[in-house]
């Protein structure tokens, strides 16, 4: 059976959902999550009355090129019982949610993959990634020419937090294809949880700028009268240059500190050059990052801008989909002319947040081009100036 949980059952979903990820909550913690999560999302597949499958979905606005947002459903908490894998109550569970989607009016679906190897399948690709970065300040500054001037930057601390933050990050969000907005529930949300120690970390400490803000823990190591922190920058959200290189020169400046680690860095971020030594910072993975799934490619690729002006056919799984557009706008539609691209419906939803270039995705087999000025063409269409980056977490 597939159905929604009831309020009841919330604590077995959550036990559930953890014993699969190999983690527990505590009553406290499931308690405090509670108001984050939508029952009538969720779907759960259950044999007997034990729960052996789980997904759900966050009801989240995500940004396309060109700034505009759409309604998505961030797909989360996929996981089956060890006992009950190979029976296919992944896919009913993840099509339970999907229908609940579409039926919502949320034209995008997209998620975070535990693991790399799924949800292709399900109709899902990969339109950003993830950067991991290492930087050792003790071995690098700030170019001296590129030096902000001191006092733009400050702390801020309790209730001033999320007042100071919200406005930034919707101005900052919608500078990046593939991130999200947080309402104000969510940020106090988020604020509460930084500010606990967590691990080895200290609570969350916060800089902010006019126009940016960074938010970042600490670990002590002293190491005999050597002091090295680690200082692990949980965000960066700058929307002006000016804020960017404030805010990086303040954190550069931290006294103790032997290594800079981050997952939130953008692929693009301009940091190096501002650097009098680049090899300072270090990518030490690149991950994929979010998966989607372009459930309605009429509305999501009719409400981004193209960075060129042309008329792209797209031929995903049987279906041909017109997508016109420009700087100024752009619309999809479903035709029966002959294709320019032939894909699957993952690797046309790659394409929507315009990080992908089809050229790529023909280089690994997962599209054709009907000749190579399409191609050359599709990939300037479909292309950002800034990659499209997600540094929030569903």
């Amino acid at each position: 059976m597939i159905r929604p949980p009831t309020d009841e059952e919330w604590p077995a979903v959550c036990h559930a959902d953890g014993r699969a990820f190999g983690s527990t909550s505590t009553p406290e913690e499931i308690e405090e999550r509670r108001p984050l999560h939508d029952t009538a999302r969720f779907r759960i597949a259950l044999d007997g009355k034990q729960i052996v499958a789980v997904a759900g979905s966050y009801a989240l606005d995500v940004t396309l090129p060109g700034g505009s947002s759409v309604p998505m459903g961030g797909v989360t908490w996929v996981s089956v019982a060890a006992t009950h894998r190979r029976q296919g109550l992944m896919r009913r569970v993840i099509d339970a949610v999907h229908d609940d989607i579409d039926v919502r009016g949320e034209p995008v679906a997209s998620l975070f993959a535990s693991e790399g190897g799924i949800y292709e399948r399900l109709g899902y690709g990969i339109a950003t990634r993830v950067r991991v970065v290492s930087l050792d300040p003790r071995l690098t500054g700030f170019r001296s020419e590129y030096r902000v001037a001191p006092g733009s930057v400050r702390y801020v601390e309790g209730d001033d937090i999320v007042p100071a933050l919200s406005g930034i990050w919707d101005r900052f969000r919608r500078l990046r294809a593939g991130e999200v907005a947080r309402d104000t529930f969510y940020q106090d949300y988020l604020a509460q949880v930084r500010s606990k120690p967590a691990d080895d970390e200290s609570a969350a400490a916060y800089l902010v700028h006019e126009d940016g803000y960074a938010a970042y823990r600490m670990t002590d190591q002293w190491n005999d009268g050597h002091p090295a922190h680690r200082l692990n920058l949980l965000e960066l959200a700058a929307v002006t240059p000016e804020a960017h290189a404030a805010l990086w020169q303040t954190l550069l400046g931290i006294d103790l500190v032997g290594e800079i680690t981050s997952r939130h860095i953008a692929l693009d971020d301009p940091l190096p050059f501002l650097l009098d030594n680049q090899r300072a910072l270090r990518t030490t993975t690149v991950n994929d990052g979010v998966w989607v799934n372009a459930r309605d490619p009429a509305i999501c690729f009719g409400a981004r801008t193209y960075r060129t002006t042309d008329r792209i056919v797209v031929e995903a799984e049987g279906k041909r989909w017109a997508i016109e557009g420009g700087q100024d706008g752009g619309s999809c539609k479903g035709v029966r002319t002959r294709p320019d691209l032939v894909t699957s419906h993952g690797w046309l939803s790659a394409l929507l947040y315009g990080g992908v270039l089809p050229s790529s995705l023909v280089a690994g087999r997962r599209m054709t081009a009907r000749n190579d000025d399409v191609l050359n063409r599709a990939d300037l269409f479909f292309c950002t100036a800034l990659s499209p980056h997600c540094q929030s977490t569903y």
